[in-house]
């Protein structure tokens, strides 16, 4: 498995969870096998924001995230072999704010995983790689998260209706 070099993350401890010393994260390029496996995830949790897409749709968008030294990237993290959970940057996340870009996105812990502190040393390590990129802000969108990406830093720019839904938009400067 290859692992990142994410120094200061790894077997990281966040304020609020424990994290097991055997997760490891990795490029989605190295795991493309949990592509239909995330896919699913997706299109269960968030499939009522795009109702045009099928699940093979979902598959596909998450196939684009295979880069590793450009964006869409995506990160996948595992305990053993596991899949707990993903993120990814993206250049667009809401097709009703093209002008903010790029995005923090599909951050998706696996059920039994949650509460753990693997959704915030997830996003730090796409922080991270978003840093290495040259990236200075990030924004991302969510329904019910706030208060997650409120403790990691992140700032609400507004909170706008998305397909109906409202969602909170935040945003947050790049500084390691």
């Amino acid at each position: 498995m290859k692992i990142l070099n994410l120094v200061g993350l790894r077997n990281a401890r966040s304020p609020f969870f424990y994290i097991s010393e055997r997760m490891d994260i990795a490029y989605l390029a190295d795991h493309k096998e949990v592509i239909p496996i995330l896919a699913q995830w997706f299109y269960k949790e968030w499939a009522y924001l795009h109702p045009d897409r099928t699940l093979a749709d979902v598959e596909q968008l998450i196939g684009e995230r295979t880069n590793t030294n450009k964006i869409p990237v995506a990160l996948v993290a595992f305990d053993n072999r596991e899949l707990l959970g993903t993120v990814c940057l993206k250049v667009h996340d809401m097709d009703t704010r093209l002008k903010l870009s790029p995005w923090l996105a599909g951050l998706y812990i696996s059920a039994p995983w949650r509460r753990q502190g693997i959704g915030a040393t997830l996003v730090s390590a796409i922080e991270k790689k978003a840093h290495e990129l040259g990236i200075e802000k990030l924004y991302l969108h969510t329904p019910e998260s706030e208060t997650f990406y409120s403790r990691l830093g992140w700032q609400v720019k507004e909170r706008p209706q998305y397909h109906g839904y409202p969602v909170c938009l935040m945003q947050k400067n790049i500084v390691l």
